[in-house]
């Protein structure tokens, strides 16, 4: 029913009609405001994102914790850079878009014998890379940034020359802090890490490791070292050696304080997540690890394989508790080929994506290129897309060799 008229002279009625619409407005909007956050929340948190094995998973409703909103991002790094690796080396570095896989920049002019042996991400247009120095058995740093375009600058060296072969680096600090793994050049020489500080060129090693077989220690190296976003902790996965009789004896990923007195890993590092070895309690091998920008969380892989099903699982862990944080992802792929993989996941350096090349296919056709499938993975959302390169037929950047190496 319309309202009854109102006399001119009642002044505060029409005051009180006037407030009492305004009030209604201001409640429509905040309500609308609040359904559309709601609605943006379970899109990004209940979205379904196909998995590898082409089947549609869900994505976990679960946040995580294992990173300060400061180190949230806002678009991917627009590029990454690989090393293909093979049996016989590592072949050229290379320059790739993030979104299309496409390759932006080769160096065609360094070979397996001379090419990079390591790869670190200093920001989303800054790498730092080792190189074999010469015919010597030592390692140069050095750094590159890359322009608009993705194709790098000048070569600046890093540092002084670093004795043995290198098998890892990461950067911390926006590379004023580098960590390494380096063993001698001779079966059974000692391996160690170390860290190299910039620009003071101040190093700091601990010993005992051992390195893709060639040196001995009390713990074996897995996958790429890891650095927090400080620079102030070095984070590895490691097997557990038995001196008698080198055995396996347990899983562990650990991390170690750059500013720890000289010794032996083992005694200066200590434990944040530990599982079985594999035959020893438990089906799956530890691969890798990534430590998050502040050092609180560890992304870990894992790695299974059946007769008929190989898995490649990651989750999140607390470095301090050791306690389950999520599922970030699990990658499949029925039978024994192709195999699936994630020893080669690289957090870019905002922290807010994991890189994983999982597996490689041949590619259609009479030629011997094979497919290198690449997944992203947004650690917010858990909502992945994978990004196909095409590479040459002797192997791909998720080889297991101890050559794979990718950083963005």
């Amino acid at each position: 029913m319309p309202p009854e008229p109102i006399a001119d002279g009642d002044v505060d009625a029409q005051v009180l009609i006037k407030e009492a619409r305004a009030r209604a407005r201001r409640r429509r909007r905040r309500l609308a405001l609040v359904l559309a956050v709601l609605l943006a929340l379970i899109a990004g948190v209940v979205a379904a994102v196909r998995s590898p094995s082409g089947k549609v998973a869900t994505a976990t409703a679960r946040r995580d914790h294992s990173r300060s909103p400061a180190f949230v991002p806002l678009t991917l790094p627009p590029f990454f850079a690989d090393v293909q690796g093979s049996g016989e080396g590592n072949g050229p570095l290379q320059i790739r878009e993030t979104g299309s896989g496409h390759l932006v920049w080769q160096d065609t002019r360094v070979t397996s014998a001379d090419g990079v042996t390591g790869l670190a991400a200093a920001s989303q247009r800054s790498f730092v890379f080792a190189m074999n120095a010469g015919s010597a058995c030592a390692t140069k740093l050095y750094r590159a940034r890359l322009s608009a375009s993705g194709l790098p600058g000048a070569l600046a060296p890093l540092g002084p020359t670093l004795p043995g072969m290198l098998w890892s680096l990461t950067v911390g600090d926006d590379g004023r802090v580098i960590g390494y793994a380096i063993s001698g050049c001779s079966k059974g020489a000692p391996g160690y890490l170390g860290v190299l500080q910039l620009p003071s060129g101040r190093t700091r090693e601990w010993g005992d490791l051992s390195l893709g077989g060639m040196s001995s220690g009390n713990l074996a190296l897995q996958g790429q070292l890891t650095m927090s976003a400080d620079g102030r902790l070095l984070g590895f996965a490691a097997d557990a050696i038995s001196q008698p009789d080198g055995l396996i004896m347990g899983q562990n990923v650990r991390v170690l304080a750059t500013d720890a007195p000289p010794g032996s890993v083992s005694r200066r590092s200590r434990v944040i997540y530990r599982q079985a070895a594999p035959g020893l309690g438990t089906r799956s091998d530890l691969a890798a690890a990534s430590l998050s920008p502040s050092g609180t969380s560890a992304y870990v892989c894992r790695q299974s394989a059946t007769r008929t099903l190989a898995t490649a699982e990651i989750m999140a862990y607390s470095a301090s508790t050791a306690d389950p944080r999520g599922v970030i992802t699990t990658f499949n792929a029925k039978g024994t080929w192709p195999q699936v993989s994630c020893s080669s996941m690289a957090l870019d350096s905002s922290g807010g994506f994991l890189l994983v090349p999982y597996t490689v296919h041949s590619a259609a056709g009479p030629s011997a290129e094979v497919l290198q499938q690449v997944a992203v993975i947004n650690l917010a959302t858990r909502a992945i897309f994978t990004v196909p390169i095409k590479m040459s037929g002797s192997g791909g950047i998720s080889e297991e060799t101890g050559t794979s190496i990718v950083a963005w």
